[in-house]
């Protein structure tokens, strides 16, 4: 076995944010660059149930807007735009639309309600729960537990402090502050809700980064960012809330429920501390599958398989479609980890690799996980080639 290689990318745990840009070159994502119209023969689209529902919603939404405020929540569907996401903290100068916190209730009533049919039941639940671990995070109920490190004043100049680093835990990630927190959400149109032309619905934040495409009656729902800090907490209530339960506890299922040769071949030499194709990484997958094939798996293992990739799926009104999709290849699917199966520490890791699903968990310290799911053919619909 190769001596393993850590591999860092964009880890807003990990450094400043202001240093985090640096190391990019820019806040603009780097896939942007590359990015054409897709070919004319681009993959079938699976029915959106919800699409003209959405569309409906997104303009009794812009309607109650100002014209400043539309000028900015609606913008062109390009590629540029489309990749302008990211999983760090920041506002409009690393992702697109408005903040809720400029909306009057009247206009976040009716974003909410975009934002509940384009994610049914189960991802509008999530996408709540996401938003109010932020709130926890924000009010100093977040951070690494008993024995937290102390915070002190981030390095870094103005820029950086506008992204969100104005206050900096000592090896435990940003605290609390301006850019945290549920009213820091924002949502944007990329293209005019139509019921007939091509357009893409963001909803975005600091854990969140959600990317819908709608073309007439079909549409995609990936890339999907999703990620928690804390993890797991309480509310003023007593309440327990753990966003990403069904995630983490059926990929420690499969990872607990491999044989030691299937864990040996399930293992990575590189070790990650986040996601290896997330923001600014568009199309940038590995040239090559690793892991141990599902097709020599248990069938309970299959099972824990099937279970994590609907926790992703599920989060869509097309999940069944997409499951189904999923688990018609899935003895052409790879299960890979690093780190520990605990998935309890910063480094522990686990992707599933197949023909189309693509979703990855990179747990960035004992109460923070980031996780995403790309379709490898239908990504922001196929409009673009990345």
């Amino acid at each position: 076995m190769n001596r393993p290689v850590v591999v860092t990318l964009a880890v807003a745990a990990s450094l400043p944010l202001g240093l985090l840009a640096a190391s990019l070159g820019t806040t603009e994502p780097l896939a942007a660059a590359q990015a054409s119209p897709a070919e004319a023969q681009a993959p079938n689209l699976l029915a959106s149930p919800k699409a003209a529902e959405v569309a409906d919603a997104a303009e009794a939404f812009l309607a109650t807007l100002s014209e400043q405020q539309r000028a900015v929540a609606q913008i062109e569907l390009t590629p540029k735009l489309a990749a302008r996401w990211t999983n760090f903290p920041g506002g409009s100068n690393v992702r697109n639309g408005v903040f809720y916190r400029e909306l009057k209730p009247n206009q976040i009533e009716a974003a909410l309600k975009i934002a509940k049919v384009a994610l049914g039941e189960e991802g509008f639940a999530r996408y709540q729960e996401v938003r109010a671990a932020d709130d926890a995070f924000a009010k100093g109920r977040g951070g690494r537990g008993p024995g937290a490190p102390e915070r002190k004043k981030a390095d870094g100049g103005p820029d950086q402090k506008a992204a969100g680093g104005a206050f900096q835990k000592k090896g435990g990630g940003p605290g609390g502050g301006f850019n945290f927190g549920s009213e820091n959400y924002m949502i944007a149109f990329l293209g005019k809700p139509s019921k007939t032309t091509p357009w893409i619905l963001q909803l975005g934040g600091h854990h969140l980064a959600i990317n819908i495409y709608y073309k007439g009656t079909t549409g995609g729902a990936t890339p999907y960012h999703v990620a928690s800090q804390p993890t797991v907490w309480k509310d003023d209530q007593g309440k327990t809330h753990e966003p990403l339960a069904p995630m983490t506890s059926a990929l420690r299922g499969l990872l607990g429920s491999l044989t030691p040769e299937q864990s040996k071949s399930a293992k990575l030499d590189a070790r990650f501390n986040d996601v290896y194709v997330g923001p600014g990484r568009d199309g940038k997958f590995p040239s090559k599958s690793e892991g141990v094939s599902v097709s020599e798996l248990s069938d309970a293992s299959k099972d824990f398989v099937k279970k994590a990739i609907a926790a992703w799926t599920g989060d869509s009104p097309q999940g069944a479609e997409y499951l189904k999709l999923y688990e018609a290849e899935l003895d052409k699917v790879k299960v890979s980890y690093s780190g520990s199966p605990a998935l309890a520490d910063r480094g522990d890791y686990v992707r599933i690799d197949g023909p189309r699903v693509w979703i990855e968990f990179a747990t960035q310290g004992s109460d923070h996980v980031h996780t995403i799911w790309r379709d490898r053919l239908t990504d922001y619909g196929a409009e673009f080639s990345f």
